[in-house]
C-alpha cells in the first residue's frame, strides 16, 4: 500500500515539475481520448479496437495490482455475462508486465490487461486515486467516472460498478440486459435498493407496470419506492395519483412535473421540473428534468431556451433520444431543416425510435422541396393566384357551381384546428408528424388529391386567417372554392383519462356539414406509421372507395374513344364502368313532379386515365346516339 502511495506522489511531482504540463483529466460527457497500447499478450489495444464490433459499452479500468482486485472480479463477471456486448481494458498503473500477467492469471480475467504508457497517463491522468473506472459509450462519450481511494465512501462507489453498468443499459433502453445485470448486482453484494430501482424502471419502460409496481414494493426505502410508484401511476395515466405519490426528491419532482405537464398545467410543471433539475438525482433522471423544462418552454413559445434545455439534457444523458428528437422538432418548426436532420440522424444512430425515423424522413423531404427553386417559383405563383381568387369570391359572395352534376375532384385540405385543448405531448412535433404522415398517405393513395401544406400555410398567413376564423362557415365555403377542395379536414387531440385521443373531422365544403369523422388512440411509444396507415385506410374507405362518380361526356365523336370530364384527380381508374344516363318519364306525387326516372342508354368502360378518362362503349340501346354533355354515372356492378 505504501508503495502505491509513493508511486502516486512521485507521479504527481513529476507532472508538476516536468517541462510539459499534464492535460486535465477528461470529464463526464466529453469524448474519451484515443490511445495506442499493447496488452500483456502482445495485442494492439486502442479505442478503434475496442469499438470496432459496436459494443454496448467500453470500460477503461485504471488500477494497481493491490487496489484493483475487487472491481476486476466484477468486471470479469460482466465480461463473461455480456460477452461481445462489453469491451474492457484494464490498465495497470506503473506495473510491470510480470506483475500484470500474474494479476490476470490469478483472477482468471480474459479482457485486455495493458501496461500504462506516458500517453495514457497524460490523456487520462493525473491519477490521484486508484482504481479509476471510465464507462464509455459506443460513440466514445464518457458516461460515468468512478474514482476510488482509501476511504470507505469512495470504495463503496467502486463496489457499485455493476449497478452503474445496469443503469447504463437502462439509459440505452436495452432493458433485458439492464434487468439481468441488476439481478446479478444484488447477488454480488451491490446496493439492493439501487439494483431493484433500475430493474423497476426497466419494467416501466417495457410497459410491464404491474411487475414494476411489485419490484418497487420490494425496496425498503420510502424514497426509492415512492419515486418508482409515482412513475408507475404516471404511465397508467393516473396523473393526480402520480403527483400525490411523488416524493420531495429530485426524480420525484421530475415525475410530478411530467404528470402536471400532461394535465396541461404548464406553470406548475415548470416549477416541478426546475426543482427536479436542481436536486440530487441520477444523471438520466436529471436529464429527464431538463428535457421536461425544454418541453414546457417549447409549449410556451420560447423555442431558443427550449433548445438550450434539450441540449443540457443530452449532455447529462447522451442516450436521451427523446430530448434529441424534441430539439429536432424545434429546428423543423424554424425551417432549419439541415440542423433538424443533423440532430435527428444523431438520435437515429443511438437507437431505433419510430418517431425519430418518421420525422427524419419528413424533414429530408421538406429540405429537398425547400431547395427546389423551380418548385418554389411555381408555388409562389399559385399562392398569388389563390389569394386573388379568394378576394374576388369574398367580394362576390358564394355562387353555386355552373355544373352541379359532375363530381368535383376529391381534393382535401387539412386546416389548423380552432379548438383549444390541454394536450401536451411528451414528444415535441408528434402532432405535426401525424398530420404530415396522414397527408402524405392520402396523397399517395391516388384517389384523393391533397392541397400542398406549404401552399396552404402560406395562403392562410397572407390572407391573415387565423384558426379561430376557420370555424366560420362562410370562411370554410370560400376557402373550399378557392382551393377547389371538396373537403376540409381538422385534427384535434384530447386527454381522456390516461389516453391521448385523436379526433379527425372532415367538413363538406359545399354544405359545411360534417362529412366524416373518426377517433383514434395515440400511443407516443407505439408504431406511428401503423397509426397513420390505419387512419389513411379508414378515410379512403369512407370518402373515396364508397362514392359513386358522375360526370359528362366531353367528346363522343368515336365510340371507341369516348372522353368524359372525369380523370385521375377524381379517382377514376382503368376498368371502371359508367352508365350513360338520360332523363325518362317524370315522377309525380301530390300532383307535383318531384323528379324524373333515369334511363340507362349505354354502358362505357374506362380504358385509359389521364387528366380525363378515355372510354369504350361496352353496350348501347338500339337506336341510341351518344353526344357531348350527356350525363354519365359510375356503375355499381357489372
Amino acid at each position: 500500500m505504501f508503495r502505491d502511495w509513493l508511486l502516486l506522489v512521485l507521479a504527481v511531482l513529476v507532472g508538476m515539475l516536468g517541462a510539459t504540463p499534464a492535460m486535465a483529466r477528461p470529464e463526464k460527457g466529453e469524448g474519451a481520448p484515443d490511445f495506442d497500447a499493447v496488452d500483456i499478450h502482445g495485442n494492439a489495444v486502442d479505442l478503434d479496437t475496442l469499438t470496432e464490433t459496436n459494443p454496448d459499452l467500453v470500460i477503461l479500468f485504471f488500477f494497481t495490482v493491490s487496489t484493483g482486485e475487487d472491481i476486476a472480479v466484477k468486471l470479469r463477471y460482466l465480461d463473461t455475462y455480456c460477452k461481445g456486448k462489453l469491451r474492457i481494458a484494464a490498465i495497470g498503473f506503473k506495473e510491470d508486465k510480470d506483475a500484470l500477467e500474474k494479476f490476470a492469471q490469478d483472477l482468471g480475467v480474459e479482457f485486455y490487461v495493458v501496461p500504462d504508457t506516458p500517453e495514457m497517463d497524460e490523456k487520462y491522468g493525473p491519477f490521484t486515486a486508484l482504481p479509476l473506472t471510465f464507462i464509455v459509450t459506443d460513440q466514445r462519450t464518457i458516461l460515468k467516472i468512478l474514482e476510488g481511494s482509501g476511504d470507505a465512501e469512495a470504495k463503496a462507489i467502486n463496489d457499485e460498478v455493476m449497478n452503474y453498468v445496469a443503469e447504463a443499459y437502462l439509459q440505452q433502453r436495452k432493458l433485458t440486459e439492464a434487468k439481468a445485470i441488476a439481478d446479478e448486482a444484488v447477488k454480488t453484494g451491490a446496493d439492493e435498493k439501487a439494483a431493484r430501482a433500475t430493474k423497476g424502471f426497466a419494467l416501466v419502460l417495457e410497459g410491464k407496470l404491474d411487475e414494476a409496481q411489485a419490484e418497487f414494493g420490494r425496496i425498503d426505502s420510502a424514497q426509492g419506492a415512492a419515486e418508482g410508484l409515482a412513475r408507475v401511476a404516471l404511465e397508467r395515466g393516473e396523473y393526480e395519483k402520480a403527483v400525490e405519490l411523488a416524493p420531495d426528491t429530485g426524480y420525484g419532482e421530475t415525475v410530478k412535473g411530467a404528470a402536471l405537464m400532461r394535465s396541461g398545467k404548464l406553470e406548475e410543471a415548470a416549477a416541478a421540473f426546475e426543482d427536479g433539475a436542481a436536486k440530487p438525482a441520477a444523471d438520466w433522471q436529471k436529464s429527464e428534468a431538463k428535457n421536461g423544462q425544454g418541453r414546457v418552454l417549447h409549449e410556451m413559445g420560447d423555442t431558443d431556451q427550449a433548445v438550450d434545455k434539450y441540449q443540457e439534457a443530452v449532455a447529462l444523458d447522451p442516450y436521451n433520444v427523446v430530448a434529441l428528437s424534441n430539439e429536432g422538432a424545434v429546428h423543423r418548426e424554424k425551417r432549419d431543416y439541415k440542423k433538424a436532420e443533423e440532430v435527428l440522424e444523431k438520435a437515429q444512430r443511438i437507437r431505433d425510435d419510430d418517431l425519430v425515423t418518421v420525422m427524419l424522413q419528413q424533414v429530408q423531404k421538406e429540405m429537398e422541396e425547400a431547395n427546389d427553386i423551380e418548385r418554389g417559383k411555381l408555388i409562389r405563383a399559385q399562392i398569388e393566384d389563390l389569394r386573388k381568387r379568394y378576394e374576388e369570391l369574398k367580394a362576390a359572395g358564394k355562387d353555386k357551381p355552373v355544373d352541379e352534376w359532375t363530381s368535383p375532384p376529391l381534393v382535401l385540405a387539412f386546416l389548423p384546428s380552432a379548438r383549444s385543448g390541454n394536450v401536451v405531448f411528451d414528444r415535441a412535433g408528434m402532432d405535426v408528424v401525424l398530420r404530415r404522415g396522414i397527408e402524405a398517405g392520402l396523397q399517395g393513395e391516388g384517389s384523393i388529391d391533397m392541397v400542398e401544406r406549404e401552399v396552404l400555410d402560406t395562403l392562410l398567413q397572407e390572407l391573415n386567417i387565423g384558426s379561430s376564423e376557420l370555424v366560420n362557415q362562410d370562411t370554410q365555403l370560400q376557402l373550399g372554392k378557392v382551393l377547389s377542395a371538396r373537403m376540409l379536414g381538422f385534427i384535434d387531440y384530447a386527454q381522456v383519462g390516461g389516453d391521448t385521443v385523436m379526433y379527425l373531422r372532415l367538413v363538406d365544403t359545399e354544405t359545411t356539414a360534417l362529412a366524416e369523422q373518426l377517433t383514434k388512440r395515440v400511443d407516443e411509444a407505439g408504431d406511428i406509421q401503423a397509426l397513420v396507415d390505419d387512419v389513411v385506410g379508414e378515410l379512403v374507405a369512407k370518402i373515396a372507395d364508397g362514392r359513386q362518380l358522375q360526370g359528362l361526356i366531353a367528346d363522343a365523336s368515336s365510340e371507341d374513344s369516348i372522353i368524359i370530364n372525369l380523370g385521375a384527380r377524381h379517382g377514376v381508374k382503368a376498368g371502371q364502368r359508367f352508365n350513360v344516363i338520360e332523363s325518362g318519364p317524370p315522377i309525380e306525387a301530390g300532383g307535383k313532379v318531384i323528379g324524373y326516372r333515369q334511363a340507362k342508354t349505354a354502358l362505357l368502360e374506362v380504358t385509359e386515365v389521364n387528366e380525363y378518362a378515355l372510354c369504350k362503349v361496352v353496350k348501347k340501346q338500339e337506336g341510341a346516339t351518344l353526344a357531348k354533355e350527356m350525363r354519365v354515372k359510375q356503375a355499381t356492378a357489372r
